[in-house]
């Protein structure tokens, strides 16, 4: 076994593809750095889910109109209402570094910074439920409420950017969304 290498770790190299082990070298950078504001108004795409999301005109720090602090906002994971925005996490409905061992490492710089910011790809919810699911798929987190919504929507982000789940989490998206359908 080479030096510094865990027997988990010689595991788990062992059971992936080429295009798999590439999860390791994921890095956050590699999908831009942090939000973007592609139309130069100062209001990320951070502020543009919030904005967009939000039931009631938003409310911004300032008069300059870039941060948002209050709006109200239906929790895709729970139906809960927020309405202070430091609650809320943009959550990715397809994380970052669960899209890189599926495709995403094969991606422009360009497109990783789209898919990034790509409002399709952004829910507004909660901060404590976003940080539990982490890099999570669904077939490994689903949230409190509205799965299957959840599941049809990432599902649809991942046919968008021609993401290749892995043979088991297909076959789990694909029965759970027949189970839905039911």
């Amino acid at each position: 076994m080479p030096r510094g290498v865990t027997e988990k770790a010689t595991l788990i190299l062992s059971q992936q593809t080429p295009a798999m082990a590439q999860t390791l070298e994921y890095e956050r950078s590699a999908f831009g750095h942090g939000w973007d504001d592609t139309d130069g108004d100062c209001q990320d795409s951070r502020a543009e889910a919030l904005i967009a999301t939000s039931t009631t005109p938003v409310r911004f720090a300032t008069d300059k109109r870039c941060r948002v602090v209050t709006g109200r906002w239906v929790s895709s994971f729970t139906n809960q209402v927020i309405q202070n925005a430091s609650d809320i996490d943009i959550d990715h409905v397809v994380p970052l570094a669960w899209s890189w061992g599926r495709g995403a490492t094969q991606w422009s710089s360009e497109k990783r910074e789209r898919f990034a910011n790509d409002p399709v790809n952004l829910w507004p919810v909660e901060a404590s439920l976003n940080r539990s699911k982490g890099a999570k798929g669904p077939n490994e987190w689903l949230p409190p409420a509205g799965h299957c919504g959840y599941v049809a929507r990432f599902y649809r982000i991942v046919k968008i950017y021609k993401l290749e789940p892995r043979l088991a989490e297909n076959e789990w998206i694909r029965v759970f969304l027949n189970d839905c359908r039911s």
